[in-house]
């Protein structure tokens, strides 16, 4: 059965724009730097239907480990782009209209780092990526036709105990650093624990040092006080940026209003993640999405708005249940966190209905000033601001 909303093309959700809004929306999204603070490569599991099979179980031959092989079959499109056997990423990523978007940059202690590999390592293979550090970098790949791409981390297990660690990765590239995941940890408390005790003394030395490097403080995953303090102590413009409204949908990913608020004192953002059970109950479409966007816009104002979609993750479905869907537990989520991770939005199936947002946000009435801001502009004001 088809379902409601739908229609069999990438970036077609129908919500029924006049051609004249149709115009509208295409131009902004072509104009437009459009940037995902939280990017999971364009392919979502659909990618892998038009990539050979056999390309991936050779990948995927010897490696054991949960996060070996959910690593491996992301980085699958990009590969098969650097040894010229499919340009098909490229293509995605042209469709999807992006101009920016984060790439992991890890965060290690000393001992580790041999043993680390780059976030993205298709990063500096493919000529038509560019890595950015500064503000004007990101026009400049945008006139080039270049996706820029800036270091970004999760410190899914948590930071290490040593400020240098910080150092080391801003040398690398590192621009946005999430203080803490779902867990507690030495820095502070993750937004799934059962109590929240704010940022430690480390923690403040951690926002600390960002500010003085130049590294943009996040809390996306950060629990409610170690969000508030994360904004009390940082004097640089702070964001959560894949989040979502509390006052929407009442789950442990989405931000307070209290939140909201101090996020936007600092100057910073809030980038909408595309997560459908973050967003709203049952089988949401892009619609929750919005909704999402416009409470934010509404309490905060438009200019603390951006977009960091999160999902969906680049991998056939059947491994995404074997290897995130194992891992979920160890990560820090629970049950009544609802994750599904076979499940994407209904208008945002992968990174080609990227110009869905933008169509939406004709259809909500926001100008293009507004939705240029939305997209990315406001991005890049915290960016330079910060960055440089």
């Amino acid at each position: 059965m088809a379902q409601t909303g739908v229609t069999s093309l990438p970036g077609a959700f129908d919500f029924g724009l006049t051609p004249a809004q149709e115009s509208r929306a295409l131009r902004l999204h072509a104009e437009s730097i459009v940037v995902d603070m939280l990017f999971q490569y364009p392919g979502g599991a659909a990618i892998f239907d038009e990539l050979p099979r056999e390309a991936l179980e050779r990948a995927l031959d010897g490696k054991t480990t949960l996060w070996e092989r959910f690593q491996t079959a992301t980085n699958l499109p990009f590969d098969l782009a650097i040894s010229g056997e499919s340009d098909l990423v490229r293509e995605w990523w042209r469709q999807s209209g992006l101009s920016a978007v984060a790439v992991g940059v890890p965060v290690s202690a000393q001992a580790l780092k041999a043993k680390d590999e780059d976030g993205a390592p298709w990063v500096d293979a493919l000529p038509w990526v560019v890595r950015v550090r500064r503000a004007a970098d990101f026009r400049k790949a945008k006139a080039e036709g270049r996706l820029a791409a800036y270091g970004n981390c999760q410190p899914t297990y948590g930071l290490p105990l040593e400020l240098e660690a910080i150092d080391r990765a801003h040398a690398d590239g590192l621009c946005s650093l999430m203080l803490t995941y779902n867990r507690m940890d030495h820095v502070g408390v993750g937004c799934t624990e059962r109590m929240d005790a704010g940022l430690s003394r480390f923690g403040l030395e951690v926002v600390e040092r960002c500010n003085q490097l130049g590294v943009i403080v996040d809390t996306s995953h950060c629990g409610r006080l170690t969000t508030l303090d994360a904004c009390r102590f940082s004097t640089a413009p702070v964001t959560a940026n894949h989040a979502c409204a509390h006052g929407v949908l009442a789950h442990a990913r989405g931000k307070s209003n209290e939140e909201l608020d101090a996020i936007a004192a600092t100057g910073g953002l809030i980038g909408v993640v595309a997560v459908p059970f973050f967003l709203a109950t049952g089988r949401p479409t892009i619609e929750a999405m919005l909704d999402h966007i416009d409470y934010i816009a509404n309490r905060v104002g438009w200019r603390h708005v951006g977009i960091g979609t999160d999902w969906p993750l680049q991998s056939p479905l059947d491994l995404l249940a074997e290897t995130v869907g194992g891992l979920l537990p160890e990560i820090g989520f629970r049950p009544e966190d609802n994750i599904d991770v076979t499940q994407t939005l209904i208008g945002f199936s992968d990174y080609r209905d990227f110009p869905n947002i933008t169509r939406g946000l004709v259809k909500r009435g926001y100008d293009d000033e507004q939705i240029q801001a939305i997209l990315g502009e406001n991005f890049l004001r915290v960016f330079g601001q910060v960055c440089g």
